[in-house]
């Protein structure tokens, strides 16, 4: 184990003797300085792990030479004790002014000079142990932010080489779908279902895509001034179909006159859609689903709901089904949250980059949930 470093700086011979025959017995390796401009060449030469300073010295003195040290950003750390025969409390209060860590008074006590030379050796050791530790934390992390980037940069492509053959995919369903008049019903709905899961594959692409520019910041809400009935008319009637199929009702609704509002049409409805495909893939068969918005005068706020009839959703798992870092975890204990779990965490960017909140509420006892979000008008 390498000998800790202790550096004495006096101006007389004898008190440098007499620390040194101090210190001897413990195996520190020790340097010598006579003046405050020679101890400040030692500090950075040798680099010792503890300074045993004399306060009265000609030219520098050793409250110049401490706070030096301890204004420097690469020796600040170095303990410092000021030894000095001045006994005045004025003095020890100019040390701690200087930045000394302790004060020793001549004639310096072998014992005390021991113990507080150990302890703040100790202190000194405790400080470089986390410094090293967070050098290597450090290092890691870039690691770490490098390898994230290579990932994203590798997400982003397969995605992007997802989109084409889906889009050939799309385009000939419906080509078939159009032409139906030699399929037979049971294919139809076949064919109906295989459009439906190829829809639900493009907006976990797109969300995927969406939730990383979102974070980097180059996708920021266009807003338009926007029916919202309308909107979501027109929305819930591309599901009505859709959830039929899992012989499920699709209900829509206004609590009350809701005015038109400054909004993208395309972020919201895309919102909208996530909730309502979650909706329908975890309602029972028989089951409704209701859709439903209003105006809120006291909050000046445009409130939306999608309620479902299924297993619901316990408490703990409100707030982390929005938190794209816990979809693994959710998964891993049985909880779904919709077709690959970044579909909410878009959703809770969209809302709040219109300066909004969203939130579910559910007692997770089968009595379904209802995810609801607000939007200023």
């Amino acid at each position: 184990m390498e000998r800790q470093k202790v550096l004495i700086v006096d101006d007389e011979e004898r008190n440098i003797k007499l620390l040194n025959a101090y210190l001897m017995t413990n195996q520190y390796e020790i340097v010598e300085a006579s003046n405050g401009e020679e101890a400040l060449r030692m500090v950075n030469d040798f680099n010792p792990d503890l300074v045993l300073l004399d306060a009265m010295m000609p030219g520098i003195d050793g409250f110049e030479v401490c706070k030096r040290l301890k204004t420097d950003e690469i020796t600040k750390m170095i303990p410092v004790v000021m030894v000095t025969a001045l006994r005045e409390k004025e003095y020890r209060i100019k040390a701690l002014e200087a930045g000394a860590d302790d004060f020793l008074t001549k004639p310096v006590d072998r014992t005390e000079l021991l113990v507080r030379v150990k302890s703040l050796l100790r202190i000194k050791s405790y400080h470089d142990q986390l410094l090293h530790s967070y050098k290597e934390i450090a290092q890691k992390n870039e690691k770490l932010k490098e390898l994230e980037g290579v990932r994203e940069g590798l997400t982003h492509m397969i995605i992007h080489d997802l989109n084409n053959p889906l889009t050939v995919i799309l385009g000939n369903l419906e080509l078939i779908k159009f032409d139906n008049e030699n399929l037979s019903e049971t294919q139809l709905d076949m064919m109906e279902r295989c459009l439906n899961y190829s829809v639900d594959i493009r907006q976990l692409i797109q969300s995927i895509l969406d939730v990383y520019r979102m974070e980097e910041g180059k996708l920021q809400p266009v807003k338009e001034l926007t029916n919202v009935t309308e909107m979501l008319t027109d929305l819930t009637g591309q599901f009505i179909a859709r959830a039929k199929m899992d012989q499920i009702s699709l209900i829509f609704s206004n609590s009350g006159e809701v005015p038109s509002v400054r909004i993208d049409p395309s972020l919201i409805k895309r919102v909208i859609a996530n909730l309502l495909s979650n909706a329908i893939r975890h309602s029972p068969e028989g089951e409704e689903i209701k859709v439903t918005t209003g105006f809120l005068a006291e909050k000046n706020s445009i409130a939306f709901s999608v309620k479902d009839n299924g297993n619901g959703l316990a408490p703990k798992y409100h707030q982390r089904v929005f938190d794209k870092f816990e979809q693994v975890e959710l998964k891993n204990s049985g909880v779904t949250v919709g077709t690959g779990g970044l579909g909410l965490a878009f959703c809770k960017m969209a809302v709040e980059a219109h300066g909004g909140k969203i939130w579910v509420e559910s007692d997770g006892n089968a009595k379904g949930c209802t995810f609801k979000f607000m939007i200023p008008a």
